[in-house]
């Protein structure tokens, strides 16, 4: 198998859509986590976390072992009464090199996450802090929203949702996906060129046939 760097690199390539088309309806997509700016996208092996509700010291105890290029992928089971990732946690796992941080719970410092630039997805925004009294797990299976989340599953993100990609199922999910991103640099190629997608996409006989099917019943 390639290497994890180079499949991460061409998985970069690919957005939330383009793996949706390739992978079909049978692909499980969170789109209820967000980011703070829609450009923030976030692509790389997940470092599960499971917090106490409304407590992040499992979080912090994460952050201080986690290594560049991993994504924090962390779950309290969706509670939202206060924040379990904030703006210094956000400064210290850019100086870290991590990849961004899923939350299914609460963020806050929203503002302030934009302008470090680290990516971050959320359930929620609460501007409480959350408590460090109680320890949960690290790096075993979690709910994360829709997802069940490995240690180690890719996970690429962006504005439209966030998928968790099997090391099983890996060449194949960048296979169909890049073979849609190859699809879609052609159509684009056409627009430019003044065709339309009604005649990339060859509809005039679908529309025909639906018209007489119309005209028949």
């Amino acid at each position: 198998m390639r290497s994890l760097s180079r499949l991460l690199r061409e998985f970069n390539r690919l957005s939330i859509c383009q793996l949706a088309d390739g992978l079909g309806p049978a692909c499980v997509i969170e789109t209820e986590l967000k980011p703070p700016h829609p450009e923030f996208r976030i692509c790389g092996p997940a470092m599960t976390v499971l917090c106490s509700r409304g407590d992040n010291l499992t979080l912090h105890h994460a952050l201080h072992l986690a290594k560049a290029g991993f994504v924090l992928v962390v779950s309290d089971g969706g509670n939202c009464n206060a924040a379990l990732w904030g703006e210094l946690m956000s400064l210290s796992a850019k100086q870290k090199g991590l990849k961004g941080t899923i939350v299914d719970g609460a963020a806050r410092d929203l503002v302030e996450i934009r302008r470090i630039g680290y990516p971050v997805f959320s359930r929620a925004i609460n501007p409480f802090n959350a408590a460090k009294e109680d320890y949960g797990s690290l790096n075993t299976p979690i709910r994360c929203g829709s997802l069940r989340v490995n240690p180690g599953d890719i996970m690429v993100a962006d504005a439209n949702g966030i998928i968790a990609v099997p090391r099983a199922q890996v060449k194949l999910a960048l296979a169909m996906g890049l073979k849609v991103l190859r699809r879609e640099t052609g159509l684009k190629r056409r627009i430019k060129q003044g065709v339309t997608l009604f005649e990339s996409l060859e509809l005039e006989g679908r529309v025909r046939s639906r018209k007489a099917k119309r005209r028949d019943s």
